[in-house]
């Protein structure tokens, strides 16, 4: 029963990176910082979703998990594999 919540809570999880990914497309909003200006989809991109990449990368060694690993991937990878989609549907 324990096992069984930790992949549905795994799962849950999973579902709201899927979200956050999908997130910039649907808010953009900057806010500044004394003299820094930063953007949602700058942290989210670039900072947010590498970082939980990792997390899924560790959890992929500990749970022995396929898809944990190549999920972390896509989280380290957001940005490149976001513009190359872009890309490819929007025409270079």
């Amino acid at each position: 029963m324990k096992a069984g919540l930790r992949e549905n809570t795994l799962g849950l999880f999973s579902l709201f990176v899927i979200f956050l990914w999908l997130s910039p497309n649907w808010v953009n909003f900057s806010f500044t910082i004394g003299t820094q200006s930063y953007n949602w989809t700058t942290f989210v991109l670039f900072i947010l979703l590498p970082l939980i990449g990792l997390g899924y990368l560790v959890l992929a060694f500990f749970k022995r998990k396929c898809w944990l690993f190549f999920f972390g991937l896509a989280c380290i990878f957001a940005f490149p594999i976001t513009m190359a989609v872009g890309s490819f549907l929007l025409g270079p």
